[in-house]
């Protein structure tokens, strides 16, 4: 067994020695000719929406943010012009976006890397880890020292462990789990359709019966977007089903309240947007501010909790009788707040950190005839040598 640890582009297959060497070549990145800035652009206008739906949530309250239909004889007027207006920000379905749209770039790269469960777990989990924990690690800093929280309290939220200082972290977490259950899964099916489609029969089976788990009930999500590729583009260019897509993300849980139901339609209608975007809809995703806040959609997702945090006690000084003119003010100011502060840990953390991440490589020996597997000896000595 040979362990690679570098930076090197193409991931080169190392030749079965039985050492541990370090490759030094630029840090691998996807070509700008072979990106699809759009579903960049798609992020960014999701994190917008979250960011936004939050801001309706902090002047209306819970209460009218997770109202439906059946709830509008008991509800104000006000309540009720609020809760319509923020379905043209639906928080809850664009982090549906945000999971499918994962699980079909995940896919992708492991399609375009052919990966391996032996040979390439190390490499991911790298990846995956230099990708999440870094920014997380550095937006809860501003957090924790303006709520004064532990230390512990503190690196707990650092690694993910726990959301009490950013309630957004739950979305990661479930990204963490899933994300190692998607490399799985890709090891087993190698993107095979029936493989696949038995994959996501197993997932949805199981969601009956871990009711409120995340980690088990937005798997689908995940496979599904994983499974885009396998539809042709014609079909995900058809207005009709981007058309009931929007409607699926807009008004679900207007009609069914938050819940399994809505969850389901948010997840499907997800789906189909991603895939109008990989199948070349929406071109004003591809625009400069569009592919802007999608670089930066990330930290800015981690950070708008700390615009909210400053922004809220001066809008609520503020003689504002609207609610709808506080939740524009709220917007502005902690959107104004969050969007430099995003691009900085974009610019000195996020991009340096991934460029700067070491490619690790293991490369199995073939066995030998007449005794045990070669690369089971290779390995002995690579740990002894080390």
């Amino acid at each position: 067994m040979t362990v690679a640890i570098g930076a090197a582009p193409g991931r080169p297959r190392a030749k079965a020695s039985g050492t541990v060497r370090q490759v030094s070549a630029p840090a691998s990145v996807l070509p700008e000719s072979q990106r699809n800035h759009a579903l960049d652009g798609l992020r960014g206008l999701a994190a917008l929406s979250v960011a936004v739906g939050h801001c309706f949530m902090a002047i209306g309250g819970l209460t009218m943010w997770e109202s439906s239909i059946r709830n509008f004889s008991g509800m104000n007027g006000t309540d009720i012009a609020l809760r319509l207006v923020s379905l043209l920000v639906p928080a809850e379905s664009a982090v549906m976006v945000f999971f499918v749209l994962s699980g079909y770039v995940l896919w992708t790269s492991y399609q375009r890397k052919d990966f391996r469960f032996v040979a390439d777990l190390p490499d991911y989990v790298c990846s995956r880890t230099y990708r999440l924990f870094p920014v997380a690690i550095m937006s809860a800093l501003p957090l924790g020292l303006l709520t004064d929280a532990s230390a512990r309290e503190l690196v707990l939220n650092m690694l993910l462990v726990h959301r009490s200082l950013n309630g957004v972290l739950w979305t990661l977490q479930v990204e963490v789990a899933a994300s190692l259950q998607l490399f799985a899964i890709w090891c087993l099916t190698r993107g095979i359709g029936w493989r696949m489609a038995v994959a996501l029969v197993l997932s949805i089976a199981a969601v009956p019966f871990f009711r409120g788990n995340p980690y088990v009930v937005f798997v689908p999500a995940f496979i599904l977007g994983a499974s885009i590729s396998l539809v042709p583009p014609a079909i995900w260019r058809r207005k009709s089903i981007i058309g009931a897509a929007i409607v699926a993300l807009v008004i679900t849980n207007l009609l069914f309240g938050f819940g399994g139901v809505s969850r389901c339609f948010e997840i499907l209608g997800a789906t189909a947007l991603v895939g109008a975007v990989v199948a070349g809809k929406f071109g004003f995703l591809r625009a400069r501010v569009s592919h802007f806040f999608g670089a930066i959609s990330y930290p800015f997702y981690l950070t708008h909790p700390i615009g909210l945090f400053l922004a809220g006690p001066v809008v609520q000084s503020l003689p504002l009788a609207s609610p709808f003119a506080r939740v524009f003010a709220l917007a502005v100011g902690s959107i104004a707040v969050a969007v430099p502060v995003a691009w900085l840990l974009h610019v000195f953390v996020e991009d340096p950190v991934l460029r700067a991440r070491p490619r690790i490589r293991v490369a199995l020996a073939p066995a030998r005839s007449g005794g045990r597997p070669g690369f089971m000896r290779t390995a002995m000595s690579a740990i002894l040598r080390n």
